[in-house]
């Protein structure tokens, strides 16, 4: 804001000779227009000075009273402080100045304060500038360590090959392990007189995986329990849930001490989405049995299956939901499997209740 005003006067509309404020200057003959730029951090003031013959004006009976933009019960001086009528200076301009002091003071501990622990725990302590900027190339390396870390998409740390025997004990690293629950997807995928279990598969693999989950999905459409269509999405190396739908995926999650999960999200007791993620770090140089077994394993959790044998050492059961340390004879969904399914999505369950209060329960199959 710009204003004009006259020491202890009102402020002219305008700078004009013709404005009244002016004939009474000129008549009592102590204005004078030479102004000079005082600012102030709330507004810029021009300043007219009177010449010494303002007491004349003031024995003429013009005193111009007060002005102020700002507070009306407040004086003005030519410096642009701010002063009450008792001469004191303005509270809430005290109270301003003292915030932003408080707050400098506050950024400048926090930068120092960064700055000290930088410092010693981040660069070293070091002594000389050659320090120093060994210092921050240290830092610089470690971030971008801990950046191939956070990456999922990234392959250059992961195993050269997978051998059977770490193949098997990574079983035990399977958070399914010991759950053996039956859990069926939401009664609106589910037609038990039209297919049983209507649902999308979303394939966000990369190209490398494209036959592995091609032959997964041909392998379980062999059920009359399942009625599957695939979709090719986006890669997506970070997994993402969509609703309604499984998403397939591949990602170097680190030595997590799987090689694949299934992470199904239930609702109500019953499945609303799912995501089956194949793990980089061992799988990217393993062979084709790990990959594909993999695949069929976290696909069928996918549908709500639990394991049929958690003993890897034990004699193959044929089927990619058993354990095994061979998984070349357990590449396939299995009868066992088969017929879960056909329980889980082809069946209806009727409910009666008798005079006496038993509940009698029938559950009868439907075939296509």
């Amino acid at each position: 804001m710009t204003a004009y005003i006259g020491k202890n006067s009102v402020a002219p509309t305008d700078a004009s000779p013709s404005s009244s404020f002016d004939g009474i200057a000129n008549g009592g003959g102590f204005y004078d227009h030479t102004p000079r730029r005082a600012v102030d951090s709330d507004f810029d003031v021009y300043v007219h000075d009177y010449d010494s013959s303002a007491a004349e004006g003031t024995a003429r009976g013009v005193t111009p009273p007060v002005f102020d933009s700002k507070n009306r019960n407040s004086s003005q001086t030519a410096t642009g402080t701010r002063r009450t009528n008792d001469g004191s200076v303005d509270p809430d301009k005290f109270d301003r100045n003292t915030r932003c002091m408080a707050k400098a003071l506050f950024t400048f501990t926090i930068l120092s304060i960064a700055g000290f622990l930088t410092w010693k725990y981040g660069l070293d302590e070091p002594r000389n500038w050659e320090e120093t900027q060994e210092g921050f190339q240290n830092i610089w390396e470690a971030a971008g360590d801990q950046w191939k870390k956070w990456d999922l998409g990234n392959f250059t740390d992961v195993l050269d090959g997978l051998s059977d025997d770490l193949f098997s004990d990574l079983m035990g690293g399977d958070p399914m392990l010991g759950d053996n629950t039956t859990i069926n997807w939401d009664n609106d995928h589910v037609d038990s007189e039209n297919g049983g279990l209507h649902l999308t598969l979303q394939n966000a693999l990369d190209d490398t995986w494209q036959t592995e989950f091609e032959t997964a999905v041909a392998d379980w459409r062999e059920s009359d329990a399942l009625q599957l269509t695939t979709e090719r999405v986006a890669v997506d190396h970070n997994c993402n849930q969509v609703d309604g739908v499984m998403v397939v995926c591949n990602a170097n999650f680190g030595a997590t001490g799987w090689v694949g999960i299934n992470e199904n999200s239930i609702m109500r007791g019953v499945i609303v989405s799912s995501v089956a993620k194949m793990n980089e770090y061992y799988l990217r140089n393993a062979d084709f049995d790990h990959r594909r077994f993999t695949m069929c394993h976290e696909i069928g959790h996918g549908f709500g299956l639990p394991h049929t044998d958690e003993n890897p050492h034990n004699a193959n059961l044929g089927n990619c939901l058993d354990y095994t340390d061979n998984p070349s004879t357990n590449l396939l969904p299995g009868e066992v499997n088969m017929a879960k399914l056909r329980d889980m999505y082809l069946t209806r369950r009727l409910r009666k209740v008798e005079e006496d209060g038993t509940v009698v329960e029938t559950t009868q199959l439907i075939r296509r």
